[in-house]
């Protein structure tokens, strides 16, 4: 089993169970009848959803963008992506707090695919490496991951990188610590 995997498993299991250790429940989302996700519980109100990661080992799910723009993306960026069904998370660790980006349902997945074409388009513009962002600070800056190298860096949008967060994926994730904040779109 690939350890990018196994790391984001581990973190969303965390997540959960920050959750369930307080009242025994599961996260919320708001429901939202137009915008379902395979990781719905159940409604709750019709307000509020409870949700859980659901695994699904979808790591095609960039195959047309790297025939189009003739690149072989980082497999941990597809392994990160394309591991489970997810609302966002809010995690931190001593030098930073931010969302974790992961995919709600397909429309949020095709949204996810527009908006990393425009980050990959910006980046070949400015002449910049490549990067793919995986979190967003409650500032302007994303959190990436380096298409050639695998780190883990602090960007601003149209940049170049200013901080290296982590040297892998992986590690990254286990760093992060999961927070009961809620996730901001």
């Amino acid at each position: 089993m690939d350890t990018t995997f196994l790391a984001l498993d581990s973190l969303l299991t965390r997540y959960i169970n920050l959750f369930s250790a307080q009242d025994h429940k599961l996260p919320k989302a708001n429901f939202e009848p137009f915008w379902p996700s395979p990781c719905l519980i159940e409604d709750f109100d019709n307000k509020d959803a409870l949700w859980r990661p659901k695994e699904r080992k979808n790591y095609q799910l960039f195959d047309q963008l790297e025939s189009s723009l003739e690149i072989i993306f980082h497999p941990d960026i597809k392994q990160f992506y394309g591991s489970f069904w997810s609302n966002g998370i809010a995690v931190e660790r001593e030098d930073i707090n931010f969302n974790l980006i992961q995919i709600w349902n397909e429309e949020d997945e095709e949204h996810l695919k527009e908006n990393i074409l425009g980050h990959v388009f910006a980046k070949i513009k400015s002449r910049l490496p490549l990067s793919f962002f995986i979190g967003c600070t409650f500032g302007d800056d994303v959190i990436c991951l380096e298409q050639e190298s695998g780190k883990i860096v602090l960007e601003k949008p149209g940049r170049k990188a200013h901080k290296e967060l982590s040297p892998n994926l992986e590690s990254f994730l286990i760093s992060l610590t999961p927070t009961q904040d809620p996730y901001e779109r």
